[in-house]
């Protein structure tokens, strides 16, 4: 089974005017929350599509319980470039 591409799934969910993400709708699965939307929007930060991506942290853990994309957002600018 073929991985569905978690990059260009966060690029049309920003088309559509999303900008925050949270891990409740991913339940106790804190891994796969960081691999479909933290990875995929850090991603997008360093191709100049995403300017600043706010990661947000439960106060006893270092790991992302949401997600906002605070600044620009520049989608023809490297949206459809591939980063592997």
């Amino acid at each position: 089974m073929l991985e569905p591409d978690y990059c260009q799934l966060r690029l049309l969910e920003i088309r559509v005017g999303r900008r925050l993400w949270d891990s409740k709708s991913y339940g106790e699965d804190a891994r796969a929350f960081y691999v479909s939307v933290v990875k995929p929007l850090r991603q997008l930060q360093r191709r100049g599509v995403v300017q600043i991506l706010q990661e947000i942290t439960a106060a006893d853990d270092k790991t992302p319980i949401a997600v906002e994309i605070a600044g620009e957002v520049d989608l023809p600018r490297k949206a459809n470039s591939r980063d592997r």
